[in-house]
């Protein structure tokens, strides 16, 4: 039951990703969760969801603004290097928040197997 849950978690947040590098790989089932585990970690997936789709709205924005930048006349490099990284800094915040969550919940066990799942997930 508890992997039909996270398949359905997984398949709605893939629907809203837009860049497939800000997504986490969500089938959790290996990890054997209990129910509260569970329920932390639905409300941490759901939470990451919401800010990562108010990240990639505001990061079109900052695109256009860093698009601008480039098309000026003249390239002010320090005011697109601070740019960039505040779009950078964001999005490793959230990352943070989410991996922060999921550390203080899951067990040694099932960290190094979720550990497993990142390392899939950044070669892909």
């Amino acid at each position: 039951m508890k992997w039909i849950i996270v398949l359905a978690m997984f398949l709605s947040l893939c629907a809203y990703g837009d860049d497939d590098h800000h997504r986490f790989p969500m089938d959790l089932h290996d990890l054997a969760l209990t129910k509260q585990q569970l329920r932390i970690v639905e409300e941490a997936m759901k939470e990451y969801q919401y800010s990562n789709r108010r990240f990639h709205h505001q990061s079109k924005k900052d695109q256009e603004a860093l698009n601008a930048l480039f098309l000026s006349s003249s390239f002010d490099a320090e005011t697109f290097r601070a740019k960039s990284l505040e779009r950078e800094k964001a999005s490793i915040a959230i990352r943070t928040r989410l991996l922060e969550k999921l550390h203080s919940v899951l067990t040694p066990e099932q960290k190094r197997r979720y550990v497993h799942h990142l390392e899939e997930w950044d070669n892909d």
